[in-house]
């Protein structure tokens, strides 16, 4: 029954619906959306993908997005470099969250993480070379949960678009830093996603050389 009512609560998003029951049982939301057929209704520089109905684009850096749904923004990241080069996701937990879960589908692995910053809660969700970050509230945090899974499963990358873009522009490639909206004393910033997928490997090739 409990499985049942979390799928519904999928679909429910899918066709407008934002009314979402609240609890501990976050990556069953990421499960039961990532398990939905994928589809998209939106292009971006190299990738399309899925806003749900209900959730507005309030700004497009190409590579990344600025969504608002309920006074709240989400944050989606896209790093097509490491999608192109395939690097491997790098992030361990530090035992320090108040909720962590890996997950795997499609041969692509992701986590989900939440950090409690006073009466605010940080949704971290990495899946397939994109990120979304969220600051909100715990009686939001499994609609956003169910949001960010919905729009990180529809992302769906042109690699010939990619490859063009990397082509012509590698050397000029800067990723946007967003301002987030957040507590006090609390700090984010979407250039630690690139270290999380980062391999050293300047570093491995420095200790491969033979010494002079």
């Amino acid at each position: 029954m409990y499985k049942k009512i979390l799928f519904i609560c999928c679909i429910f998003l899918l066709s407008g619906c934002t009314r979402i029951s609240n609890d501990n049982q976050y990556i069953d939301l990421v499960n039961h959306c990532f398990v939905e057929k994928k589809i998209t209704n939106d292009v971006a520089l190299g990738y399309k993908y899925y806003i749900p109905r209900g959730v507005e684009k309030i700004h497009d850096y190409d590579y990344n997005q600025e969504f608002l749904v309920d006074n709240t923004s989400i944050y989606l990241y896209v790093d097509i470099v490491s999608y192109y080069y395939k690097k491997e996701l790098q992030y361990k937990e530090t035992g320090t969250e108040f909720y962590y879960e890996k997950f795997h589908y499609k041969k692509n692995t992701g986590y989900i993480k939440i950090d409690k910053l006073g009466d605010e809660y940080l949704l971290s969700m990495v899946y397939h070379y994109s990120k979304i970050e969220v600051y909100t509230n715990e009686k939001n945090l499994s609609k956003m949960v169910t949001l960010s899974s919905i729009i990180l499963n529809s992302i769906t990358y042109n690699d010939r678009v990619i490859e063009k873009v990397l082509e012509g522009n590698l050397g000029e490639f800067s990723e946007v830093t967003y301002e987030i909206k957040k507590p006090d004393g609390a700090s984010s910033n979407f250039s630690q996603y690139l270290e999380e997928y980062v391999q050293k490997e300047e570093q491995q090739k420095k200790e491969d050389l033979p010494d002079e």
